[in-house]
């Protein structure tokens, strides 16, 4: 009996002791699985201040970028109006190749070039679902659809313009002895994207030589005129909202985000 008990205290003993060392097992990988999270934590938290770092330095320069773009779609839309309004206040017979000229060269803007890298660096490493601000995230999320939608544009824009563009080589004779004369002049000036840019060279001593030569029309067809005229006024109607609103709200996005970055995560304005 009490050899039996001997060896009963002895099992317990040995079970307590292999309990606590069991115990000291779990417990010290459930340290090291907690240090091991607060480590990740404290690394994914340094790597989304950086990625919102970049993002802040990409979405000011597309800010900066969209200026000449925009300044472009603006004065697109004058040439257009102007144009409608050119047809209509004329018999055909008195419309002049020059002015016809000025107000259809270069029908068009130049494409946007956002920089995406943080962007996707956001959306690909899942960092974005670990921003804790929601509102921020949501703004993140609408400005990067916002510049997706305005690419799209861009493509609906070349689609209404390369019809006109073709109409235009139909109706108007371009081989004037100074075209390389106007493209230089329209270069040189600071702000030829500009529709103050653009509106002097009517008052420009090349547009009085062009003007002067009397090239006729390609075109002795009024309904090319009016057909003209009509697609101009459908390109205007369509690219209005790009300075109207798009733009704008992009810019006003761009703002908050940056704004809002800068306020999450202790960064310098």
């Amino acid at each position: 009996m009490r050899a039996a008990a001997l060896h009963e205290n002895r099992f317990a003993a040995y079970a307590r002791y292999a309990l606590g060392e069991i115990l000291l097992v779990v417990v010290g990988i459930l340290i090291a699985l907690q240090i091991n999270n607060w480590n990740e934590e404290r690394i994914d938290r340094r790597q989304i201040r950086e990625y919102a770092l970049n993002l802040t330095a990409d979405i000011q320069q597309d800010l900066q970028w969209i200026t000449p773009v925009q300044l472009q779609i603006e004065r697109l839309i004058y040439q257009a109006n102007a144009f409608a309004e050119y047809a209509r206040a004329r018999p055909f017979e008195t419309v002049d190749n020059a002015e016809v000229y000025f107000l259809t060269r270069e029908l068009d803007y130049r494409p946007y070039a956002w920089n995406r890298a943080a962007m996707e660096q956001l959306k690909s490493s899942g960092a974005l679902r670990q921003i804790t601000n929601q509102e921020l995230v949501d703004k993140i999320s609408a400005y990067d659809a916002l510049t997706h939608h305005l690419d799209q544009d861009y493509v609906n824009d070349l689609a209404l313009l390369s019809p006109i563009r073709q109409l235009t080589l139909r109706i108007c004779d371009a081989n004037y002895p100074e075209r390389i004369a106007i493209a230089n002049w329209m270069d040189a000036r600071e702000d030829q994207d500009s529709i103050a840019g653009y509106l002097p060279f009517r008052d420009s001593t090349l547009f009085q030589q062009i003007k002067a030569s009397s090239l006729p029309l390609l075109s002795t067809n009024p309904g090319d005129m009016r057909l003209l005229a009509n697609q101009m006024i459908d390109l205007a109607d369509a690219i209005d909202p790009r300075v109207s609103s798009e733009l704008p709200r992009l810019r006003t996005l761009g703002s908050e985000v940056v704004s809002m970055i800068k306020a999450e995560y202790g960064l310098a304005n």
